[in-house]
C-alpha cells in the first residue's frame, strides 16, 4: 500500500521514509461499508487496523465505548495478548483502512521497536 497513507497515524511518527515503506509493505488497504463489522467481540483476532478514512464504532457487550476516525487504530489487543477480541468494531460510514494480518504482525513488531512499543502500550491500555 502507499506508505504516505500511513502517515495519518501517530503510530508512525518519527519513522524514516525507508522504515515507513517497509511498514507499508506489510499492510493491505481494505474498504468497509456502513454497518459492516470489522471485528466481533469474542472472535479470534486475525488483523490489526489503522483507519485511513471514515469512522467506526467500538462496542463492548452492546455498549458503545468509542468512535474512531482517521489516524486511529484497533485490533491490537487480541494480537498482542493472544486473546479473543474484546470488542465489536463496525463501520458507521464507508471506511478505508490499512490492515495487517496476524502472520505479518510479528514482523511489524520486530522491524520497528518504537512502533512495537506504541502498539503494546495501546494493547495494555485497552486490555
Amino acid at each position: 500500500m502507499d506508505p504516505e497513507a500511513l502517515r495519518i497515524s501517530g503510530l508512525v511518527v518519527g519513522m524514516s521514509d525507508e522504515e515507513l515503506a517497509a511498514t507499508a509493505e506489510l499492510f493491505e488497504e481494505s474498504r468497509s461499508l456502513m454497518g459492516d463489522a470489522m471485528t466481533r467481540q469474542d472472535d479470534f483476532g486475525y488483523s490489526f487496523f489503522i483507519v485511513l478514512e471514515g469512522r467506526v464504532r467500538v462496542d463492548v457487550s452492546n455498549d458503545v465505548v468509542a468512535e474512531l476516525g482517521p489516524g486511529d487504530h484497533f485490533g491490537e489487543v487480541a494480537l498482542v495478548n493472544g486473546r479473543k477480541r474484546n470488542a465489536t468494531v463496525k463501520a458507521i460510514e464507508t471506511c478505508r483502512v490499512a490492515k495487517i494480518m496476524t502472520w505479518d504482525f510479528p514482523k511489524l513488531l520486530e522491524q520497528h521497536a518504537v512502533l512495537a512499543g506504541r502498539i503494546k502500550a495501546s494493547a495494555k491500555k485497552y486490555a
